[in-house]
């Protein structure tokens, strides 16, 4: 099943985004971040392209649990320093899908990652099955090199175990992956 919401972003340089999975006991699989300056509302802008603002950082906490275990620390966007987050975005549907690279390839480059979809990807697949029966405490925590610009919004898209299918007839499915 598939999840979104969205916040406003306050003008810092720190962000946290205190969330819980609404539908326990789902088990989220993939975390998506990604992050929209002054887009809203406005029909000149594309709704589907994002903005890096100044992101060197972000992790996301299940619970106790750190997703990238190891911080971001290297990406500075106007530097060309992307590559670890690049790397997740692109290799999210091979992973996803359990297809292979060359079948699935998303034919997204590093200049259109920077500029267009510049989303943080978060595998939280391998979790304790202590999790699958409780709320899910999800924090989003971000850093950013500069405050970030007014009217931003934070976007997120949560994946989980479970899937809603609509059959011919109307009816609903729930499935587990």
């Amino acid at each position: 099943m598939v999840q979104c919401d969205s916040i406003p972003v306050p003008q810092t340089k720190t962000f946290t985004w205190r969330l819980s999975l609404k539908s326990a006991p789902e088990k989220p699989l993939w975390i998506i971040v990604a992050f929209q300056t002054d887009e809203s509302g406005n029909q000149e802008h594309s709704l589907s392209i994002f903005d890096h603002c100044n992101l060197p950082n972000m992790s996301v906490m299940l619970n106790s649990r750190r997703y990238a275990e190891i911080d971001y620390d290297d990406t500075n966007f106007t530097q060309q320093k992307f590559s670890r987050a690049y790397g997740d975005a692109v290799t999210f549907r091979t992973k996803f899908y359990n297809v292979e690279e060359l079948i699935s390839s998303p034919n997204i480059t590093p200049v259109d990652y920077t500029e267009l979809f510049p989303v943080f990807m978060f595998d939280v697949s391998k979790q304790s099955e202590m999790l699958k029966n409780s709320v899910t405490d999800i924090q989003i925590k971000a850093q950013f090199s500069a405050n970030v610009a007014a009217n931003t919004g934070a976007f997120v898209v949560f994946i989980s175990d479970k899937s809603l299918i609509f059959q011919r007839d109307g009816s609903k499915m729930l499935v587990e992956h």
